[in-house]
């Protein structure tokens, strides 16, 4: 059953890299050519500028304007938050994997498989400084994911991240099951049950927040959000912005696969 499982995740992944760029671009050169063997050139011209415009916006802040902003907006942290909700019952803190590094010096060096990326490292450090605020116990959700490198669940990395910031051991617990974020919520839900936590403090980059809260719809359980990492610059942007850039093509990246990933929970939720 869980090799099962593990193929149609892979399954799916393998079909989201081909959905996403650079798959999607690869699968637009190879229509255009079977389009000028077919001798389609005005179909071909049209596909052409198509084809070149989505890659311009794709890659420049205007790109960011249009797909990046409208998600991390919806949740903005408000520095009140705490008076706001206080008192509270019985919190904790939920902090959902991103990416890990694996086979780097430091963590070959601490006898490691993986170590945590950029985006996993700023969530739990969002977690962290909640945890100076209000002290309750910090749920890291992650498992290993099929067809990428480490065989330790990231909920390990991620609580040994923890620990060597300070916290203590007891104030940790591991969720190491989970491969989407839809597998987050619910064997975080059986965790919350068995704790009985009644509010979650759900920390998440900013750009993946709407699909989490929207993964994270529990029955009498507040759910809190607290993004982190935001990517968009809400700044006047100059010329270097608007021309093609690496930094515009890898947030828009981040932001459709948000996308994508939202029309599926509302069809599927």
């Amino acid at each position: 059953m869980a090799r099962m499982l593990n193929l149609i995740f892979l399954l799916r992944k393998i079909v989201m890299q081909w959905i996403l760029p650079p798959g999607l671009i690869i699968i637009a050169i190879l229509l255009l050519y079977f389009l000028l063997i077919l001798r389609k050139k005005k179909i071909a011209f049209i596909f052409t500028m198509f084809l070149v415009i989505f890659l311009f916006l794709f890659s420049s802040w205007v790109g960011e304007y249009l797909l990046l902003r409208p998600l991390e907006k919806r949740y903005i942290v408000n520095l009140n938050i705490f008076k706001d909700i206080l008192p509270l019952n019985h919190p904790v803190i939920v902090v959902l994997a991103g990416d890990l590094v694996t086979g780097s010096f430091s963590a070959i060096a601490n006898n490691n498989n993986a170590e945590v990326g950029e985006i996993t490292q700023a969530r739990l450090m969002g977690a962290y400084f909640l945890y100076q605020k209000i002290k309750c116990p910090i749920l890291v959700s992650g498992g290993t994911v099929p067809g990428v490198g480490g065989d330790i669940p990231a909920a390990i990395t991620m609580g040994r991240f923890l620990r060597d910031l300070g916290i203590p051991k007891v104030d940790i617990i591991e969720e190491d099951q989970s491969s989407t974020t839809l597998e987050n919520a619910k064997f975080i839900l059986d965790l919350i049950r068995r704790y009985g936590f009644q509010e979650v403090f759900l920390v998440t980059s900013a750009v993946h927040m709407p699909r989490a809260m929207l993964a994270f719809q529990y029955d009498n359980i507040t759910i809190i959000p607290f993004p982190v990492n935001f990517l968009y610059e809400n700044i006047q942007p100059g010329i270097l912005n608007l021309l093609p850039n690496r930094s515009s093509w890898e947030h828009n990246l981040r932001a459709l696969h948000e996308w994508i990933g939202l029309l599926y929970y509302k069809i599927l939720l």
